[in-house]
This record gives C-alpha cells, structure tokens and sequence, in this order.
C-alpha cells in the first residue's frame, strides 16, 4: 500500500519497517517467452511491519509490466480442476440476481454456472484485461477486458448482488481500496465470495510460489478477516480447501466497530517465520547442488515461480536439460530470465534414468504420480 512512494502498512497505516531479506535481481514475470527475449530483473525485497507485523513486498513492479500476458497459472492440474469445482459449489447457492466476477480470465466460475438449472436467474459480468476473445459471446454473460472499478459499475449496472474472485486478493496493491471498492458496488446485505491461497500454511511449508513481484502481501487468513471487519464486511462461512485455499462466504455489513476486532501484532512471529523461509531455501538449494554435481539428465519441473526462486539462490543450471512443463502453451518457450527451454514431460520416455529437481509445492505428489505411472517409472525426483 502506497501514499505518494512511501510504504504503508494497511493495517497499522505505519510507514516503519525492517528489511528481512533480499532475492537479487529477480525476474519480474513468471511466465515463458521466446528464445532471447530481453527479461527485466528487480530485487525482490522482503520487509515487515514494526508496528503490525505484516509483511510485503518492496518495491512493487508496475501493473502493465508485471501483468503484460497471462502466464497460465491456475489452469493445468487435478488439484486446480477440484479447487474449481469446489469453490464453484461453495458459492451455487448464491448464484443468483446481478454478479460480478472479477478476474474472470479463466473463466472457471463461467464455466461451471452453464450447469445451474436456472440459467435466466442470474447476469454475470466478468471483469479481466486478460479475457480472452474466445470466451466472449454467451448468453447472459457480460465480459470486459479492464480492471474492475467501482466507477464503471455504478455507472453501467448499478448496484449488485454477488461479487466474486478467486485467486486475486493476494494480487491487489491497494487491499483496503480494493475492499471499499466492492463494498460500495454492492447492495445492502449483498455477498462477497471469494477463494485465496493458504499463505500461512505455504510460507510455513517453504513453497515459494508464496509471495513474490504478484503477490506483494502476505495476506494469512487472521489479515484477512482483520481486513475484511474493518472495511464492512461480516464473515459467514469459511472452508479450507486442502492446505491450497481458504473460500471465503462474507456480507456487506457495514459495521465498522474496531474495538470489536481482534488486533492484527504479529512482528515477532512473522520475522521468525519468513527468516525460517528464507535459510530453508538457501539449505535446500545447496543440498540440490551437491546431489547433481556430475549427473547427466537432468531436468527442473515447473515453468513457473518455483524455478527462478531456486535459479535466484544459486542453482547450479550447467547440467540442466531442459525444464519441464505440462502446460503446452509453455512447451518450446524459455523461462522468463533464463535460457533454458521448456519442454513437455514427455521426453522422459527415451531417457535412462532422468533426475528432476521438483519444488513445485502444492503439487508435488500429482506430478510426481503422473511421470511414475505414466511417462518414465526410472525417474529419480529430488
């Protein structure tokens, strides 16, 4: 959160704060390019609170260069295809009267609301500079290639029932304006539904794709509901999905009582825990590093965060094939910042016996289960 350049806290509003650690000359994208595509690095700056506790990401990469094309996360995978369809039936009873959803790129919810029995009960309205043209012409859905803006709304569709996200809290630059934003859009005792990561749970577990250029909070779910109470909104329901996600049922209250929420002092904790995430990543690289010193088929699982946070750290990339993917719109691209090419996992099959470095958090046994059983049984993961 910014006033002008200075960082903010947006719980205590305090502009002091402590320097944790630094990833040097990050890329700032996460995604896949063309061979010799000139990549941005930035130091990737970790500081909390004094006052709060809470942690961010400093400095912030404009939006237009971090977000310059999708990157595809969210979109291959068992775990991500469940977590769609649960967070969809999390929020079907609702799905109803005049909805917003915002970030609908992947249009996961769009997708699923075809099925509802009662197609001409609602009017959707989708939200994303990324949508793509594709997905644009079905009946009773509204997609806008722009950020949402309580401006446009009111402007266009008055006040509505249901607003929607998943998976875009934890992207927002300013999370208090965000949230009056969404109260101010909605009708009296309207809903706010929406999906997160398990950022506690993921910054404990060591997995990296935690918090970086996009994700420049470290919204924990105790923030959140702090968050959310301070800015009008009363929690109904919450529901964990496996240690991924955290769905969030909420309704515009508009009581704004702070001497009935529990204070968010978290400095001694937090410090110790991300000081702990750091020393886990620097200990895991050098052990990698001595496993693959004079191995030959070699690979790096993910396309992703999950590789340049290891690459940042000093891993040793000489020996490295290739990284693998699953997603073939990454295949035969390089990783942002990086030479090396993406390729499909496939190319396992005519190997020996391949070795893949895999710290791709969450989804590790998936991927892991996938090769064993259906590309290379010889694979060694590490």
């Amino acid at each position: 959160m910014f006033e002008g350049n200075k960082l903010i806290c947006p719980i205590s509003k305090s502009s002091k704060f402590l320097k944790l650690f630094t990833f040097r000359k990050f890329p700032i994208y996460m995604g896949v390019v063309e061979k010799n595509y000139k990549a941005e690095f930035k130091n990737l700056c970790f500081k909390i609170n004094k006052i709060s506790g809470s942690v961010q990401i400093d400095p912030k990469v404009p939006l237009k260069k971090l977000y310059f094309k999708p990157h595809g996360s969210g979109t291959v995978g068992k775990i991500w295809k469940n977590h769609h369809l649960n967070f969809f039936s999390f929020i079907s009873d609702n799905i109803k009267g005049k909805i917003i959803e915002i970030g609908g790129g992947h249009n996961s919810v769009s997708e699923n609301i075809d099925q509802l029995k009662s197609p001409n009960s609602y009017d959707l309205i989708s939200y994303d500079p990324n949508i793509k043209k594709k997905s644009v012409s079905k009946f009773k859905h509204t997609y806008l290639k722009r950020f949402f803006s309580k401006g446009h709304v009111k402007k266009n569709f008055g006040k509505v029932n249901l607003i929607i996200h998943s998976h875009l809290f934890e992207h927002i630059y300013d999370p208090n304006k965000f949230l009056k934003d969404i109260f101010e859009s909605l009708e009296d005792n309207g809903y706010h539904m929406f999906s997160v990561p398990n950022l506690k749970s993921m910054i404990k577990s060591g997995f990296t794709n935690a918090m970086n250029f996009e994700h420049p909070y470290f919204l924990e779910e105790d923030m959140i509901d702090y968050l959310l109470k301070k800015n009008g909104f009363e929690i109904i329901k919450k529901k964990k999905y496996l240690n991924h996600s955290i769905f969030y049922k909420t309704i515009k209250s508009g009581i704004k009582n702070k001497n009935k929420i529990k204070k968010y002092k978290k400095f001694i904790a937090n410090k110790k825990l991300f000081l702990n995430f750091n020393k886990k990543i620097l200990n895991d690289v050098k052990k990698i590093n001595k496993l693959i010193e004079n191995k030959k088929e070699v690979f790096l699982f993910g396309a992703h965060i999950f590789s340049q946070v290891l690459i940042s750290h000093g891993l040793n990339v000489s020996n490295i094939e290739a990284i693998l993917d699953n997603d073939i719109n990454k295949q035969k691209k390089y990783l942002y910042g990086t030479n090396i090419k993406v390729n499909s996992p496939n190319i396992l099959i005519k190997k020996n016996h391949p070795i893949i470095i895999l710290r791709a958090a969450q989804y590790n046994h998936e991927i892991k289960k996938q090769i064993i059983t259906k590309i290379n049984n010889n694979t060694k993961f590490i």
